[in-house]
């Protein structure tokens, strides 16, 4: 066979660029980019795939439940705890805000602590004044606004931390306003 009879692949339709050696050059990209594009293009098409049958999966395995069957956790959550053992043996407390006009508090307070501790109650009651002048002072040094009832949470765990730093026996585990009136 001659050159002349071989077939001219421009001959029989095929543009200049599709006649060049492969390797080099197919239409404007070069061949390793288009199997990089080849290889990207698998890669996606698996990691499409793999999502879509874990979503169907874990569709299947929980159809029928709701959201309501999941237990929920919130920051609201809290542990039973064990009931406490509650002395009430500290009389009425009355005094003066700290303000420049003062103002006249009036409370009644409830120490708890561990149920079954003989000696943590030994304590409070060999303490009741001490104690007594602890929440009088404390609360004489707080001003009428510092005495809102939006308070009265850390205001119990302040006077909580004040009388446990007096306590050898153990520690009160809650403080509980029984009555607590603030008046100009």
């Amino acid at each position: 066979m001659s050159d002349e009879e071989r077939l001219n692949l421009e001959d029989v339709g095929a543009g200049a660029e599709e006649a060049e050696v492969e390797g080099r050059k197919a239409g404007f990209l070069p061949v390793i980019i288009i199997k990089l594009l080849k290889w990207a293009a698998i890669g996606l098409g698996f990691i499409i795939l793999g999502a879509t049958t874990t979503v169907v999966t874990f569709k299947l395995l929980n159809k029928g439940r709701t959201s309501t069957d999941l237990a929920l956790v919130s920051p609201q959550y809290q542990a039973k705890e064990e009931p406490l053992q509650y002395d009430d043996s500290i009389p009425s407390i009355r005094g003066v805000t700290a303000d420049e006009v003062p103002a006249i508090f009036s409370m009644s307070v409830s120490l708890g602590y561990d149920e079954g501790n003989n000696k943590l109650a030994f304590e409070l009651n060999a303490r009741r004044r001490e104690i007594q002048n602890i929440i009088l002072l404390f609360i004489s040094t707080k001003t009428k606004d510092d005495l809102r009832p939006e308070k009265y949470a850390s205001l119990q765990e302040e006077l909580k931390q004040q009388i446990n730093r007096v306590m050898k026996e153990g520690k009160m585990k809650k403080v509980v306003f029984r009555e607590f009136v603030v008046t100009q």
